[in-house]
């Protein structure tokens, strides 16, 4: 995985730290992740995978979103049983699924600022 701090990704992760992580019942006093030892947020760990699962969605439906992240990221989570059933989702513990939303609302920000900038050269 690349690290969320650098290269092509570094604008969606700050806009989804703004957005998401800002909220995020887990966070820290300080404002850094307060996950306890031994669980990781998908949100840095599955970065890539997340942007290009909703950046390929062309929907003002969010159910679309959540099929999109299911079949991207939820399916190589090993939190997620044979039968698509996820403890962690089911009892809101799983960060993506509980701010995709906000998630959502993160990357399509950064792509129109990118789509801006782009025809503005």
């Amino acid at each position: 995985m690349s690290d969320p701090r650098s290269g092509d990704y570094r604008l969606y992760w700050d806009a989804i730290q703004r957005r998401a992580c800002a909220v995020c019942l887990d966070a820290a006093d300080d404002g850094t992740c307060g996950l306890p030892r031994g669980r990781t947020c998908a949100l840095p760990a599955q970065l890539p995978a997340i942007v290009t699962a909703i950046l390929s969605v062309k929907s003002d439906r969010m159910d679309d979103y959540v099929a999109a992240i299911e079949a991207a990221v939820c399916t190589r989570c090993p939190e997620q049983d044979v039968e698509g059933q996820c403890g962690l989702r089911s009892r809101g513990d799983c960060g993506l699924s509980t701010y995709l939303p906000l998630v959502v609302d993160a990357i399509e920000e950064v792509k129109s600022v990118g789509k801006e900038a782009a025809a503005g050269e």
